[in-house]
This record gives C-alpha cells, structure tokens and sequence, in this order.
C-alpha cells in the first residue's frame, strides 16, 4: 500500500476517532486490535485488514469509501440524530426529547448573545 495512502488514511481514522469523541484507547479496544496498532494505522504506519476496516466504519459510522479516499457518502446530521434516537431504549426517550429542548434553548441564548455584539 502506497505510503501517502496509509497516511491519508490514518488522518480521516483520527478525524472521525476525534468526531466521535474516542480515545484511541477505547476505539481500539471496540476493534478489538491494540492502541499501539491504532497509533500506527492513525501515523499512516500500517494499514489495516479488511475485517478491521469494516469493524471501524460500523463503529465510526462511515464508509469505507471515506477512509479509503476522503469520498464522504456518510449519513447526513439529521439521519445520525434519528440514528441515535432509535437506538435508545424506549424508557431513555423523554430524557433525549427534554435535552433536546434544552439544548435548543442554549442554542437560542447562544444566537441572541452574538446578535447583540
């Protein structure tokens, strides 16, 4: 694998490691491969196996053609929220609807705050 491949490579598995708010530690362990070998994939050191690959985008929730050369098909924000909304149990959903709310609200002092600078 060409070098500077393995390199841009690493860089979107860094980005969307970071994105997802992970450490390397504990995307490597949902990878079941060691943070030392994740560092090397991140350096664009190593490259990665076709069965790590898949693994790492079901757990960064993109495509392989993302990593594999920057192209993003991914999901769009609304279809990662309603994502993550139904993978909540259905008890958690009152408590993601009211930080929802409270966020809008933050979001909205937030506007205000700007608009009067």
């Amino acid at each position: 694998m060409d070098n500077n491949l393995k390199l841009e490579m690493g860089e979107r598995v860094r980005i969307a490691r970071n994105s997802r708010g992970l450490s390397r530690e504990a995307l490597s362990e949902m990878l079941e491969i060691s943070p030392l070998f994740l560092g090397y994939i991140e350096c664009g050191q190593r490259g990665m196996s076709i069965t790590t690959l898949q693994k790492l985008c079901k757990v960064l929730n993109v495509s392989a053609d993302y990593i594999l050369s920057g192209a993003d098909n991914s999901k769009n924000d609304r279809e990662l929220l309603l994502d993550a909304i139904e993978e909540l149990e259905p008890k958690y959903i009152p408590i993601a609807i009211e930080q929802i709310n409270n966020l809008k609200k933050t979001i909205a002092i937030i506007k205000h705050t700007e608009n009067q600078n």
